[in-house]
């Protein structure tokens, strides 16, 4: 037979069976069989069985045993007395708190007699005359029954107007006695008698309730509910909040006066400076209120509603000014130019960035947020002076300006029909809204009617551009490109068509257009720093999709003709005669820096230095020729010259990660190991992931220690170097942790190599053997992932049973030990066993958590994936798997 509990047969309830059981778990259950009594009770096996738990698992649950509550034997006498008497005074000390609050309420009860309600009774709450109707009718109660004579003498109709004038009696009755449907809130809490714990209880209380009135915007009630706080303990919190409601009510003056207690009692308290700011703006008393704010950003200076409620004050106490004071002689004539527009638009999308901001931006300083500058202009009217040429703004809008000033009747770049001036207005108002769909609805009114008449093809390509804007906006990626083609074929390399088209392709993940666009852009206007992360950005996502020749793979750049490059100036145009020698020497140092990235791909160190010293003599401030110099110098041993050149570079740049690992090999070279140390921990402290800094920096220690100890210069001697190959693909670098997008030498290995050369560099190769259980195959796992060692994780994937793989993985699968595993297979075993990676693939998919960890992977993690079947599609040459087999695999790791 059986147990009734876990079904155990009853013939393991014997010394022989448990002394030979290994298995805690059931030796646990037989355990619990014996103590529950069911089988009947056996002390000394009960005990025997405790023994044998405790042999196998000292620490098993099943030896556990409830401790009782501790009583006065378990203390020494001195122990328990100082207990006692610290519970004893605890005890009084309650006692006598009690009682004074008992004392406190009895004194106060004598002063609160008059105002006691009267106590109730069954009818005491009635007036006298109805009391004595009241007992009448109770006297009259009983009635004799009528004659039937009498019923010939009822009048109906009579009586029923009786019974109704009743009820419209009782019903006047009744609504005399009813309650309102809301009780009046009295503003004031009687305090007498309470205790001052109480008193801050209840004005916590009552400000919360004023709290959540405020937060559903019932402000009335949420300012009674201060009130009452005030009443009960006036705070500084109380008076703040009573305040914002009154200010919400449009309350001023109470406002203000709360505004004062606040400052009364807590002297420099922001909140209350500005709300008093607030509603001196709304009694007009402009001056107080800008004395309030500053006072504010003294304190907090990047208070943000300070910031924009006083531009906004500044804002109407100039506009309060003469009109003579402010524009001085000049016309004023209205610009009516797209991108000033656009601008608008843009400054739409983010109203409070754009109350910040003190003037609004230039028409190319703004494509969508991208373009950052310093310039300013005063879109969409623009106050130009009278002499012909001053305060001219760069561009079509310059240009108009120019012309209007000179006397022309031009009223911009190229006026548009008033009909499509007009829509293109309401286009612009409604995108500033948000109102996008709306919005390109209007410019495609305008652009059919432009279309046609004779027109500038810049006021045409403006209202594609527009609407291709409001495209983007809605998400309708591919009309947005069409748009900005459009637009670009009627003014090519316009900046804000380019953008919009290369963001539009990103978000259709068509990274290849996308970048030719960013480049484009960069091309024109290098300044622009979103374009160049966006380009960085789509740089990492091309070389994981199209791996290291992934530029072959890329459309052709157009070249940017010169007309179409801007240029940075300091406030004015640039002047005619300085423009051609700029550029030239710009193509010049464009052409001596990829002379130099081609010296440097060949091993031609000495003649890249050459050529980078002559582009230095053209541009000293590019530190990305500084960093290409330094790594040749790495390579000719000339350590001291490559780290004059990195600290010229740190000197503008204090966190430049490229100069840093290349000083760091510079003191590695001339042996000054310490400063090597600290130069690979900053490049560690700026990015932690860049995996040659980590390798170089175990090296340096292991040097620094063999250095420090007797034996270090006949160990220094024996050392053996290994030399770093750093290869390059072309003049715009991938994005590598020791990479920007201008600097075209790179520190960047290939995915192989590296992993070849982070087996070399390693101070001392993992000891590999076969795993006899899941915590011996873990502690290795652990060990692998702690040195990154991919080539020791192949060693015990080659003397590891696949068909074992789920039970020594266990529960313990995570992405990161699932891309260790893809990379030992991919990188070591492919070549020599497909077979044996098959295998592997096939139960690796059988471990527990696999879905989980497939599910959590980044798209880059699956194109490693990827990659391996591929491996494995082009070394099909063997019999263990077959390509039906190899496809139905790929379904189960979802690619």
């Amino acid at each position: 037979g059986t147990t009734k509990t876990y079904q155990i047969p009853i013939s393991h309830l014997d010394y022989r069976f448990i002394e030979k059981c290994t298995d805690v778990k059931y030796l646990e259950k037989i355990l619990t069989i014996l103590r529950s009594g069911e089988e009947g009770w056996y002390p000394e096996l009960t005990l025997f069985c405790e023994k044998r738990i405790e042999h196998l698992d000292p620490r098993s649950r099943a030896l556990r045993k409830d401790k009782p509550a501790a009583t006065a034997a378990d203390f020494t006498a001195e122990e328990w007395e100082t207990i006692n008497g610290e519970l004893m005074s605890w005890l009084t000390e309650m006692n006598e708190d009690n009682k004074k609050s008992q004392l406190l309420r009895t004194d106060t009860l004598y002063e609160k007699q008059n105002n006691l309600p009267p106590i109730r009774c069954s009818s005491s709450c009635l007036p006298s005359n109805q009391k004595e109707n009241l007992q009448s009718k109770q006297r009259n109660k009983k009635n004799t029954p009528r004659d039937y004579s009498e019923w010939d003498k009822f009048d109906v109709e009579k009586e029923c107007s009786k019974i109704d004038d009743g009820h419209e009696e009782n019903n006047s009755k009744a609504r005399l006695f009813t309650r309102p449907s809301q009780p009046i809130i009295k503003k004031e809490i009687d305090t007498t008698g309470l205790t001052n714990k109480e008193k801050i209880f209840i004005a916590t209380r009552e400000k919360e309730k004023g709290n959540e009135a405020f937060a559903i915007g019932d402000y009335v009630e949420a300012v009674t509910y201060y009130t009452r706080s005030i009443s009960v303990m006036p705070t500084a919190a109380a008076y703040n909040n009573k305040a914002q409601a009154e200010i919400k009510l449009q309350d001023w003056d109470s406002a203000l006066q709360d505004c004062e207690k606040v400052l009364e009692m807590e002297p420099g308290n922001v909140k209350a400076l500005i709300r008093r700011a607030s509603v001196h703006n709304q009694l007009q008393n402009y001056q107080t209120a800008i004395e309030d704010l500053k006072e504010v950003l003294c304190v907090e200076p990047e208070n943000t509603i300070a910031k924009k409620n006083l531009l906004e004050i500044e804002k109407k106490l100039n506009g309060l000014k003469p009109e003579s004071e402010t524009e001085g002689k000049g016309k004023r004539i209205q610009i009516q130019d797209i991108e000033d527009s656009e601008g608008d638009e843009e400054r739409g999308e983010n109203r409070e960035e754009h109350e910040r901001s003190r003037g609004e931006k230039n028409h190319e300083d703004e494509v969508n947020g991208y373009v950052r500058s310093d310039r300013k202009s005063e879109s969409p009217e623009v106050r130009i002076r009278g002499s012909p040429g001053a305060g001219a703004q760069p561009g079509d809008a310059a240009a108009a300006a120019a012309a209007a000033a000179a006397g022309c009747g031009a009223c911009g770049s190229a006026s548009l029909p008033s009909t499509a001036a007009k829509l293109r207005s309401e286009g612009n108002e409604l995108f500033k809204n948000g109102q996008f769909g709306e919005a390109a609805l209007k410019y495609s009114e305008a652009i059919e009617y432009v279309t046609g008449r004779e027109q500038s093809p810049e006021d045409l390509s403006i209202l594609y551009s527009n609407r291709a804007a409001c495209h983007l906006k809605e998400g309708n990626c591919s009309d947005c490109i069409q748009d900005c083609n459009r637009a670009l074929e009627l003014q090519p390399f316009a900046l804000k068509p380019l953008l919009r088209r290369a963001m539009a392709n990103e978000s259709l993940e068509q990274y290849r257009q996308a970048y030719v666009d960013y480049k484009t852009v960069l091309q024109i206007d290098s300044s622009i720093q979103a374009a160049n992360d966006s380009a960085n950005r789509i740089t990492k996502t091309l070389i994981d999709q199209d791996g290291p020749n992934w530029r072959e793979k890329l459309p052709p750049i157009p070249a940017v003709p010169v007309a179409a490059q801007l240029h940075m100036w300091d406030g004015g145009d640039t002047t005619s005669e300085n423009k051609p020698g700029s550029e030239e020497a710009e193509e010049k140092f464009k052409a001596l820096k990829s002379e130099g990235n081609d010296f440097v791909k060949m091993g031609k160190y000495e003649e890249a230095v050459d050529k980078y010293s002559e582009c230095l003599k053209l541009n000293t401030e590019e530190c990305t020729v500084y960093t290409n110099r330094a790594l040749c110098y790495l390579k000719l041993c000339k350590y001291e010259e490559a780290k004059q050149d990195c600290d010229h570079v740190l000197q503008k740049e204090d966190s430049n990660i490229k100069a840093f690992y290349r000083r760091a090999l510079a003191f590695k070279g001339v042996q000054d190991y310490q400063a090597s140390i600290d130069d690979f921990n900053r490049v560690l402290l700026i990015d932690p992931y860049v995996v040659e800094a980590k390798m170089e920096l175990e090296e340096v220690t292991q040097l620094l220690i063999h250095d420090s100890s007797p034996a270090a210069g006949g160990q220094q001697k024996q050392r053996k170097k290994i030399s770093i190959q750093e290869v390059t693909e072309s003049d715009e670098e991938e994005e590598r942790p020791f990479a920007t997008s201008d600097d075209a030498v790179t520190d960047h290995v290939p995915s192989k190599e590296a992993v070849q050369k982070s087996e070399l560099k390693t101070s001392e190769k993992l000891r590999i053997s076969e795993p006899s259980n899941a915590y011996d195959f873990g502690q290795i796992m652990n060990a692998v992932r702690a040195s990154q060692d991919i080539a020791a994780c192949a060693d015990l994937l080659t003397i590891t049973d696949p068909e074992k793989l789920p039970v020594l993985l266990s529960n313990k699968l995570e992405g990161e030990i699932f891309l260790i595993l893809i990379q030992s297979l991919k990188y070591y075993i492919v070549e020599k066993d497909p077979g044996l990676v098959y295998q592997h693939l096939f139960y690796l998919s059988k471990a527990e958590r696999f879905k989980v960890v497939l599910a959590l992977l980044s798209r880059n993690d699956k194109q490693q994936v990827q990659q391996l079947f591929s491996n494995l599609l082009s070394e099909n040459q063997n019999q263990q798997y077959s390509l039906e087999d190899l496809q139905s695999l790929k379904k189960v790791y979802e690619l």
